[in-house]
């Protein structure tokens, strides 16, 4: 009984298609005009879209330079962006491992951990290596995503 319910609904009786207009076709896209509480900043785009950051995103950007960066700035950098949950654990561990810093690594080479550098070039050199010698996509993302994150701190400077 009630499939012939449903068939008469969509057909009437002469055979032909009758829909019948549900609550999702008087939707209609509207703008949220409301105000929205956010613990970061909200910015108007180009399109007139409202585009959030976090807080930790911009303390990130205030705190740290990726361009002129040491070692254990972008490993301070590493934690505050994993403890805030803002990247995933294996972003951090590839992020936070500076061999300068390292334990292993020979003290002759210890001096390097206090040498600035852009980081943004490191990870696009890391790139471009993995790429030349052919490593595996997963390799080839995990320094897409790095990058990523340092471009990002970056482009919060302002």
């Amino acid at each position: 009984m009630s499939v012939n319910i449903v068939q008469n609904e969509v057909r009437d009786f002469s055979g032909n298609e009758v829909l019948k207009p549900t609550s999702q076709d008087n939707l209609s896209v509207s703008e949220n005009k409301s105000d929205q509480k956010s613990s970061g900043t909200t910015a108007q785009s180009a399109a007139g879209d409202r585009v959030s950051v976090s807080e930790v995103w911009e303390k990130a950007a205030r705190d740290f330079d990726v361009r002129h960066a040491t070692p254990r700035d972008i490993i301070a950098l590493s934690r505050t962006l994993y403890k805030a949950a803002a990247i995933t654990y294996d972003d951090h561990i590839n992020l936070s491992f500076q061999p300068e810093d390292n334990a292993d690594t020979p003290t002759e080479s210890k001096p390097f951990s206090h040498d600035r550098k852009d980081y943004i070039s490191v990870w696009q050199n890391k790139l471009d290596n993995v790429v030349r010698s052919g490593g595996d996509r997963t390799q080839i993302e995990e320094s897409q995503r790095i990058q990523a994150i340092l471009i990002y701190v970056d482009s919060l400077k302002g």
